[in-house]
């Protein structure tokens, strides 16, 4: 750790020496490997440093995703990158199951997420193909989570005429008035 003596002393930061080249870089683990901290609790001056855990053998069958993984998979596959949603998934699964844990792998997350999502058909435009929407956001409950404040402030981001804020109200809460 550095302190305010070494910066007067004007000694060189590491990443002044990185950066410089006088430092060799840092080495960096196989594509697709998962990086796992062990630290050794019975001596805490003897830790193990940062090692590698090697990706799973093409032999043995990956895990099956959990209703709880599957749950994750559905909720925040939209915002988080598959690769990083893989390792919170893989880190998951290590600490319920332990380090014998055969990990998930990249093609097992695509498939699962493709079974969550369906395609919006490309004729987005008439009546049939709304009613399918509003039936899959009905289904999922997101058309219950809409109420008049939800389109009044997605009028005001979206900049949206009146004309449009009332039609949207008049298909999105045609239900609730029922």
């Amino acid at each position: 750790m550095r302190t305010q003596k070494d910066e007067a002393a004007g000694s060189t930061s590491m990443l002044t020496a990185m950066l410089a080249g006088a430092m060799p870089a840092m080495p960096t683990p196989e594509p697709g490997a998962v990086r796992q901290h062990r630290l050794d609790d019975s001596s805490p001056n003897r830790r193990t440093p940062l090692s590698v855990v090697p990706t799973t053998n093409p032999a043995q069958k990956p895990s099956v995703f959990t209703a709880a993984d599957k749950a994750l998979i559905r909720k925040v596959h939209g915002y988080m990158a598959p690769l990083q949603l893989l390792g919170i998934l893989n880190e998951r699964l290590l600490c319920d199951q332990g380090g014998s844990a055969v990990l998930y792998t990249i093609d097992q997350l695509k498939a699962e997420i493709a079974s969550v999502t369906t395609a919006v058909p490309s004729s987005g435009n008439d009546w049939g193909t709304l009613r399918k929407l509003l039936a899959k956001a009905r289904r999922e409950g997101v058309l219950d989570q809409i109420n008049e404040q939800v389109i009044n402030d997605f009028a005001v981001v979206y900049s949206l005429n009146q004309k449009q804020v009332m039609t949207l109200k008049d298909i999105l809460l045609n239900g609730e008035d029922e």
